[in-house]
């Protein structure tokens, strides 16, 4: 997600666009494959539901200390790809047919 959602960041893709269309199928088809679920509205429900829990500033603030206190590299922060994957998710509609 990180990846994909970053190439379409970068590329200036908003997410309501046609443009978002390909990067949010395919990320909503790996994730159906990942959980063995229909690549559906109800998957897209699900993703907003676990995408708006997991982009918490608090927990990746969590995240960040975790790092500091263990001496690892600090992540990134994950707040913009969460922000549009939310945004694309719920503008996207309906998944393609398939």
């Amino acid at each position: 997600m990180r990846e994909e959602v970053g190439k379409a960041l970068a590329a200036g893709i908003e997410p309501a666009s046609a443009g978002a269309a390909p990067v949010l199928d395919s990320l909503t088809a790996l994730y159906a494959e990942t959980f063995a679920r229909a690549d559906d509205t109800e998957l897209r429900h699900w993703l907003i539901t676990r995408l708006e829990a997991g982009s918490d500033p608090r927990a990746e603030r969590h995240w960040q200390l975790l790092a500091t206190v263990n001496g690892w590299p600090v992540p990134p922060s994950l707040a913009p790809v969460f922000t549009w994957f939310i945004a694309a998710l719920r503008t996207g509609g309906d998944p393609a047919p398939r």
